[in-house]
């Protein structure tokens, strides 16, 4: 599948668990979407950023639309609570959140950046979306290097919390410093490569994409389109 309509199916499944009210349906498809995250090895250790944001998330909607932060800040009980509105916001997120780390598993990074360089998407809109990601990769890199230099000079950047949080700008400041530095060395390697030369790129090992597939995708927006017209309307 082109990670174009892997993406598309996610931009619908999001887009239609905004729109459930909270019942068994969202409740469903919430939990099914984060048990396919479970069952699917591949992805299973993805897991744990889903957990690290939803269980915190549900701590604060708990303190806030429960009443009981009302409660312990000015003593009186709230009795007009939102804990439905609480539970869906939180069930649609933990289904968005799931799918999303199904479809980064799914869509590789390099499969991404060659489906954006080939697509009809201007080379400069193209180059835009793809270059942080052509660039975290380096950025790791460089950031492991300067914190393995820093920590030879004594900063101690693996220490307790507070000590790492002083130390942030012995890390910052060297990271900008490169990347600035590397400005005009991009640029001449765009220049070279002729960015702007033509409009058309050719792009070696290229996602397969076929008629039918670009016909899924304008049918998923057209859906997409009508469910927010009758949500809108009713």
């Amino acid at each position: 599948m082109h990670p174009f309509t892997s993406l598309t199916l996610w931009f619908w499944l999001s887009f239609t668990v905004v729109l459930l009210p909270f019942d068994w349906p969202l409740i469903v498809v919430s939990l099914v979407t984060f048990a396919m995250l479970l069952a699917w090895r591949q992805a299973r250790y993805r897991y744990r950023y889903v957990i690290g944001l939803m269980l915190p998330m549900a701590l604060g909607l708990w303190l806030i639309h429960s009443g009981w932060l009302t409660y312990w800040l000015t003593g009186e009980f709230s009795v007009a609570t939102q804990q439905q509105k609480a539970l869906a916001l939180w069930f649609r997120l933990l289904a968005i959140i799931s799918s999303a780390q199904l479809w980064l598993q799914y869509v590789s990074t390099e499969k991404l950046i060659r489906a954006l360089f080939a697509s009809r998407l201007p080379t400069s809109f193209s180059y835009l979306l793809a270059g942080p990601l052509l660039f975290v990769e380096q950025l790791r890199q460089q950031i492991s290097g300067i914190k393995e230099a820093q920590l030879a000079r004594g900063i101690p950047l693996d220490g307790n919390l507070l000590q790492r949080f002083m130390s942030l700008p012995a890390l910052i400041l060297p990271l900008a410093t490169q990347a600035l530095s590397e400005l005009a060395i991009r640029g001449a390697a765009l220049d070279m490569r002729g960015f702007r030369a033509v409009s058309q790129r050719t792009t070696l090992g290229a996602p397969k994409d076929n008629l039918f597939q670009a016909i899924c995708r304008y049918a998923i927006l057209v859906i997409i389109i009508i469910e927010g017209g009758i949500d809108w309307w009713w």
